[in-house]
């Protein structure tokens, strides 16, 4: 599904020039659930905001599902985004002053999408991530767990392919934390690419495979499926003695 081919990215010029990713080559699959991780200023965000088309590359190729991402126009790159990508970050990013309905509505807004069509997609998104009780609460109302419950369900209302996720539980204690990685899971198991940027080394043992990036490269990548494994086990999806 994702395959990006010797991509370089640099910021400033001259004594301030930052070479952020450094030739990074890798490949994600359709339906994976992918970690990646590295100390700050490894390059994960700056590898993040390419993944969802919101930065270009100085060089190298980024195919989505066979095509050429970079290289794209504005309006082409906000269809790719409207149409492919979900994002959820840390610090949740709701709008302040309207509802949680209205929050998770604002992607298809400009879509030409019906009120009623709008009202049955909302309510469904927010019936997935457990909230339709909070529709008409607004972000202060609500707990870290439940903002960030509504932020995912604002990256998925529209369907998207893949969810990028921007360290989702750095901002959790740990039992929401993990009640938000299950989440993730689920929608995986849905048939969604997940990849979760973390500092957080539970968050990526419980991934299929996690990248570790170092100075821009990729340093090492490592599978770990008796975790993800055991993760499906914890929210039902496999039964005792079954297998992925």
């Amino acid at each position: 599904m994702v395959e990006m081919r010797d991509i370089w990215k640099t910021f400033g010029k001259k004594e301030a020039k930052v070479e952020a990713l450094r030739g990074i080559s890798l490949s994600i699959s359709q339906g994976e659930m992918v970690a990646i991780m590295g100390k700050s200023g490894s390059g994960k965000s700056t590898l993040l905001n390419i993944l969802g088309g919101m930065m270009s590359v100085d060089s190298g190729e980024y195919l989505y599902k066979g095509r050429q991402v970079n290289g794209r126009c504005q309006k082409e790159l906000t269809k790719f985004r409207r149409d492919e990508i979900g994002f959820v970050v840390q610090y949740f990013a709701l709008v302040d002053d309207l509802n949680i309905f209205q929050n998770v509505a604002l992607p298809l807004k400009y879509q030409g999408y019906s009120k009623r069509k709008i009202q049955e997609m909302v309510t469904a998104a927010l019936r997935e991530l457990g909230i339709e009780e909070k529709a008409n609460a607004y972000p202060s109302e609500l707990s870290g767990g439940q903002q960030q419950r509504a932020a995912i369900a604002r990256a998925i209302v529209k369907q998207p392919s893949v969810i990028l996720a921007d360290e989702p539980t750095g901002a959790l204690d740990e039992a929401t934390g993990d009640s938000v990685q299950e989440i993730f899971h689920r929608l995986n198991v849905s048939g969604k690419t997940v990849i979760i940027v973390t500092h957080d080394a539970k968050v990526a043992g419980n991934c299929e495979r996690t990248i570790f990036l170092k100075d821009g490269r990729v340093e090492k990548m490592e599978a770990h499926p008796f975790q993800k494994e055991k993760a499906l086990l914890q929210i039902g999806f496999l039964k005792k003695g079954e297998e992925l």
